[in-house]
């Protein structure tokens, strides 16, 4: 009675697995066709689906492996996405509007979350979260209107891989700040050379890669090797990173990071991104299970407020971009506006703080409300800038 019972449990987990990723493409696929993001469609797919209005699917230990693959697969291919070079040898406008677009955000957020809650751990994890940004969107955009091209959409691409590298570092501290409950100076050198020690690992594995395994992976004959390799080699960096005391999607990113500099980077994108196809919709679907609609009037006011802050605090970043640009008035707020989604990086660190119990259900829902919020402004606050509302050229 046993194994029927464990069999007739995987069965039905299967069957709501492919009725989720059903739903989900049928959800991307009309929201595409209304010119808004997919992730909006597939989070709304587990808030509907979920416990907490049709009932069919709840939370369980298979739709969290898959959603944590999901989640790690996101930030390797994000990372095999970055040319650390290119980062490095950007322009000081680059830097301004990375480093503005995470001050100004965390500068606002902070105090809205500290005097709704009164805690500085939340408040904290909240800002950093929220000072990341997701330039899939904006990329989509720029291109629906002939303009990735421009000075302008390459300075935004660059800052995003930056912003995104600035969040992560903070992140860490911010993740052990609430995982210990320690802030001393004790702490914090310890938490720093724990940090330079994870790089200086990453950074030499990287040169091996390069010298070594660059070589090798050409070599690989049997079917599907370079994708099993590399994919492995992701998840097992994620372990690597676990047991130094950080979050294994911080290790994923960095095991892309070190893959992109091989040859085969191309190959390894194509052959990647199917897994992230029939994973990543059931990390967005598995968001949108968590989300408790029965607060949702609390969630939308603390999303609200902190939207306005987060939209704010990356087009305050554009202008001191734009100044050292020296382009006009009107450019400089499309350069930090194009920073203002926040997508899948904000729903990643959402899931990991409810999991440490940083956030409850009213933040993590709130969280939610924002990335939809930002996903949903963002088009129609870059058309406008982009052309003042002028249709794109054909």
């Amino acid at each position: 009675m046993l194994k029927i019972a464990v069999v007739t449990e995987l069965i039905t987990s299967m069957y709501l697995y492919g009725l989720a990723l059903a739903v989900s493409l049928l959800a991307a696929e009309t929201f595409k066709r209304l010119g808004q993001s997919e992730v909006i469609g597939q989070v709304l797919v587990g808030i509907l689906l979920g416990p907490y209005i049709l009932g069919l699917i709840h939370p369980n230990e298979i739709f969290n492996f898959i959603s944590e693959i999901g989640a790690l697969t996101l930030l390797l291919i994000a990372g095999l996405e970055t040319d650390i070079r290119v980062v490095l040898k950007s322009g000081l406008s680059v830097i301004v509007l990375a480093l503005g677009g995470a001050f100004f955000t965390i500068l606002l957020v902070f105090p809205i979350v500290y005097m709704l809650s009164n805690n500085l751990i939340l408040s904290l994890y909240v800002s950093v979260t929220l000072a990341a940004t997701s330039i899939s969107l904006t990329v989509r955009i720029f291109s629906e209107f002939g303009k990735l091209r421009s000075q302008e959409a390459q300075i935004i691409i660059m800052s995003a891989v930056f912003d995104d590298l600035i969040v992560i570092f903070l992140l860490i501290f911010v993740i052990d700040l609430a995982i210990t409950g320690l802030f001393t100076f004790y702490r914090i050198l310890t938490v720093t050379v724990l940090v330079i020690a994870f790089f200086i690992i990453t950074v030499i594995l990287g040169i091996l890669f390069t010298i070594f395994v660059n070589p090798l992976l050409n070599k690989l004959e049997s079917k599907g090797a370079l994708i099993i390799f590399v994919f492995s080699f992701g998840l097992l960096f994620g372990y690597f990173a676990s047991l130094m005391g950080f979050s294994p999607i911080i290790g994923a990113y960095f095991a892309g990071l070190m893959l992109a500099e091989v040859d085969l980077k191309h190959e390894i994108l194509e052959g990647i991104s199917p897994i992230a196809f029939v994973t990543v919709p059931i990390f967005l679907v598995n968001i949108g299970l968590k989300v408790n609609v029965s607060i949702i009037q609390e969630a939308l006011f603390i999303g609200a407020l902190l939207s306005v802050a987060a939209i704010m605090g990356k087009i305050f970043s554009g202008f001191p971009a734009g100044k050292i640009q020296k382009i006009e008035r009107k450019s400089s707020m499309l350069l930090g506006a194009a920073l203002v989604p926040r997508a899948e990086v904000v729903l990643v660190f959402a899931s990991i703080g409810l999991e440490l119990g940083v956030l409850n259900d009213p933040w993590y829902s709130s969280l939610v409300v924002v990335v939809l919020l930002t996903t949903f402004l963002t088009p129609i606050i870059l058309k406008y800038l982009l052309v003042g509302g002028d249709k794109p050229d054909e």
